[in-house]
C-alpha cells in the first residue's frame, strides 16, 4: 500500500464537494428518520397541500405560513430520496477524481472503522435516543405531546408490570442456575476419555439449537396440555398421578416455559465450554493425574478455576436472554395473554402496550428502557461480583 499524502492541493479544492455531499446525505438520512415512520403520510398531505403539524413545525393559525427556511426543511423532508442520492454522487464522484486517496494509509483506517460506526449510529445510537425521548410523549395518530413523567408513573402504578418483572426476574434466575453447570459438566464428559460416544453425544445435544423457537413453542404446548393424552400428563400417569392443567398454575407455567429454555439451548452453552476445555494444557491433566487425581478432582481443581471466563461470558448473555425471553412464552400460550399472566414478561408487558394496544407506544418506550437499564445494572453487579470489572486491588 502507498503512502500517499492525504491532503494534496488537488483534494483541498475538491474537499468542498466531499463536504457537500456528506452534508447532504445527512440531511437526507436526518429527514427519514424525522418522520418516524410516517412517511406516506407526510408526503400525501405535502402533495395535495394538507396540514403538516403533526409532522413538523406545529399547527398554522389562520393567515399565516410558513418561512423560507422551513419551506426548505418541509422540502428535504419531501424529497429526501434526491438529496440522500445527490450526496452520495457528490462523494462518488469526489472518490472518483482522487483515487490516489483510496490508497492512502492514513485514510485506510477510518474507510474501515466507518461501516462500524455508521451501523452503530444508524440502528443503537439513533433509536436509543428516540426511545427516551418518546418515554417522555404521549404518541397517537394524530401526534405528538410532552407529558413529561406521566409514562412512567403509571407504569410502576400497575400491577401487572411488577407481574411481568417478577416472571422475566424468576425466569431469569432459574435458566442462569440450570444453564451453567448442566452444559458445563456435559461437555466435560463430553470431551472426556470416558465417552465412548463424544460425537454422538454432541450432535444430538446441539440439534435443539438449530430447531426454531416456534416450532419448539408449538411442541411444547402440545405437551404441556391439559389433555389427557398430553405428554406430560401421560408421564404423571406412570407414577399414578392425575392429569393437570398445566399452563394454568404458576409453578407449573413456569416449568414448561424454563424447560423449553433448558432443551434448546442446553447444546449452544455445551459449544462455549468445550471451546473453553480446549484452551486448557494437556499438560495439566496429566501432572494430575501423576499425582493421582481422579476425574472429580480434575474438573473442579483444573477445570472450574480455567473455565472462568467462558462461565463469565455465558452467565452474561444468559442474563440478557433471560430478561428478554418472549418468544417461547407466547408460543406456548398461544398468544400475549395468559392465565392470569403467568406467562407475562417485561418483553411481553412492552410488547402489549407498544403493539396490542393503541396510542401507548410512548408508554412502551418507558418500559423498554427501564428494562435495558435493569438489564444494565444486573450485568454490571455480576461483572462487579465475579471480579471482571473493579476491585483491581484484590488481583
Amino acid at each position: 500500500m502507498q503512502n500517499v499524502p492525504a491532503s494534496t492541493p488537488r483534494n483541498r479544492r475538491m474537499l468542498p464537494l466531499l463536504i457537500l455531499g456528506v452534508l447532504l446525505l445527512a440531511v437526507g438520512i436526518a429527514s427519514l428518520f424525522a418522520l418516524q415512520g410516517k412517511s406516506i403520510q407526510f408526503d400525501r398531505n405535502y402533495d395535495n397541500g394538507g396540514d403538516l403539524s403533526a409532522y413538523i413545525f406545529g399547527h398554522l393559525e389562520e393567515g399565516q405560513s410558513y418561512g423560507a427556511m422551513q419551506r426548505l426543511a418541509l422540502g428535504a423532508l419531501r424529497y429526501r430520496s434526491f438529496v440522500m442520492l445527490a450526496g452520495i454522487a457528490l462523494i462518488a464522484v469526489f472518490v472518483a477524481l482522487n483515487r490516489q486517496l483510496l490508497y492512502s494509509q492514513k485514510i485506510a483506517p477510518y474507510v474501515f472503522v466507518a461501516p462500524f460506526i455508521i451501523t452503530f449510529l444508524v440502528f443503537f445510537a439513533y433509536p436509543l435516543i428516540s426511545t427516551i425521548m418518546m418515554s417522555f410523549q404521549e404518541i397517537t395518530g394524530s401526534g405528538t405531546r410532552w407529558i413529561g413523567l406521566k409514562n412512567y408513573q403509571d407504569m410502576f402504578a400497575n400491577k401487572n408490570f411488577y407481574t411481568a418483572v417478577k416472571n422475566s426476574v424468576t425466569y431469569m434466575v432459574l435458566t442462569c442456575a440450570i444453564l451453567i453447570p448442566v452444559p458445563m459438566v456435559l461437555a466435560y464428559i463430553a470431551e472426556s476419555k470416558i465417552s465412548k460416544a463424544g460425537k454422538l453425544f454432541k450432535t444430538v445435544a446441539f440439534m435443539p439449537v438449530l430447531c426454531s423457537v416456534v416450532v419448539a413453542g408449538i411442541i411444547f404446548r402440545m405437551m404441556f396440555s391439559e389433555l389427557e393424552g398430553a405428554l406430560m400428563n401421560q408421564v404423571r400417569g406412570l407414577f399414578g398421578l392425575k392429569p393437570i392443567t398445566w399452563l394454568k398454575g404458576a409453578g407449573t407455567s413456569m416449568f414448561a416455559m424454563v424447560l423449553l429454555c433448558f432443551w434448546r439451548w442446553t447444546g449452544m452453552n455445551m459449544l462455549y465450554y468445550m471451546a473453553g476445555l480446549k484452551s486448557i494444557p494437556n499438560e495439566l491433566y496429566e501432572a494430575a493425574e501423576i499425582d493421582g487425581a481422579n476425574g472429580v478432582q480434575k474438573f473442579t481443581k483444573i477445570c472450574l478455576p480455567l473455565l472462568k471466563p467462558t462461565t463469565i461470558y455465558v452467565l452474561t448473555i444468559s442474563i440478557y436472554a433471560g430478561l428478554a425471553m418472549f418468544t417461547e412464552s407466547y408460543m406456548i400460550f398461544g398468544g400475549n395473554n395468559s392465565p392470569k399472566n403467568y406467562g407475562l414478561t417485561i418483553v411481553g408487558y412492552l410488547y402489549r402496550y407498544g403493539f396490542e394496544k393503541v396510542d401507548k407506544f410512548g408508554f412502551a418506550s418507558a418500559v423498554g428502557l427501564v428494562l435495558l437499564v435493569g438489564a444494565l445494572l444486573i450485568t454490571l453487579i455480576q461483572l462487579w461480583v465475579t471480579g471482571t470489572i473493579g476491585r483491581k486491588g484484590d488481583n
